[in-house]
């Protein structure tokens, strides 16, 4: 049906064209006028072409990126509000090096800075405790906040975010192991050393969607990214 209508405008539009070239002719009688200026327009047609399709498609482009990134963030703030810091707070229980506590915040002016702070968490030395004990914690809270992480991976806006898809399905995965299990009292060291394995997994990628989550506080609402370091200091304490 597009296609009948897009080729039914070209005719109208053609015609029309025609149609005032004719009347053109009628009125001056000056064939060679109309002529010279008709394969002027079309000596400039090439130039119109690289302009509406290099220039204002790209144009376009950014523009529908910039606000595909901001229904993005809009998304990933939702999580961490809603239940991507009570995790991450779980996680880092877990480590017995507290190495959430060692992260500077305070200084996300420039990507150098985040890539520094991204590849400190990669070089981190991790020391997951994953007991039963403080599983059953974790598991608490992902039990809680299982369904609202389905309904992230539902959403459409986040296909083009590998990064931040794969930290949700790497924390989904663990709440499936957790819940898979009967009692956290008879859980196997295997299963443990399993967890533990996950966790290793997904702990970094979460910390590292949180300091870009943070970097699109900084710059677009100081307000909140304020409030959230003051939180991130008195969980701290």
């Amino acid at each position: 049906m597009r296609l009948i209508n897009n080729i039914l405008l070209v005719l109208i539009l053609s015609l029309l064209s025609a149609f005032i070239y004719f009347i053109q002719f009628l009125l001056f009688h000056n064939p060679a006028d109309t002529f010279f200026y008709l394969f002027q327009d079309l000596a400039f047609v090439p130039m119109q072409a690289i302009v509406v399709t290099l220039v204002l498609n790209k144009l376009l482009n950014v523009i529908e990126k910039r606000h595909q990134l901001k229904k993005i963030n809009v998304i990933i703030s939702a999580f961490f509000a809603e239940t991507g810091m009570s995790i991450m707070y779980a996680l880092s229980e877990l480590d017995g090096n507290d190495n959430f506590r060692k992260l500077d915040m305070t200084d996300l002016s420039s990507k150098g800075k985040i890539k520094a702070i991204k590849n400190e968490i990669k070089e981190f030395k991790y020391d997951i405790q994953a007991t039963p004990e403080r599983l059953e914690n974790l598991r608490d809270i992902l039990s809680q906040k299982k369904s609202f992480l389905i309904k992230m991976l539902e959403n459409s806006n986040l296909y083009e975010h590998d990064s931040f898809t794969d930290m949700i399905w790497s924390v989904f995965h663990i709440a499936d192991e957790l819940q898979n299990l009967e009692s956290m009292s008879s859980v196997r060291a295997e299963d443990c050393e399993h967890l533990k394995t996950d966790i290793l997994r997904a702990y970094p990628m979460v910390l590292s969607e949180w300091v870009d989550y943070m970097k699109y506080l900084r710059d677009d609402y100081p307000y909140l990214f304020s409030l959230a370091l003051r939180k991130n200091q008195l969980s701290s304490d």
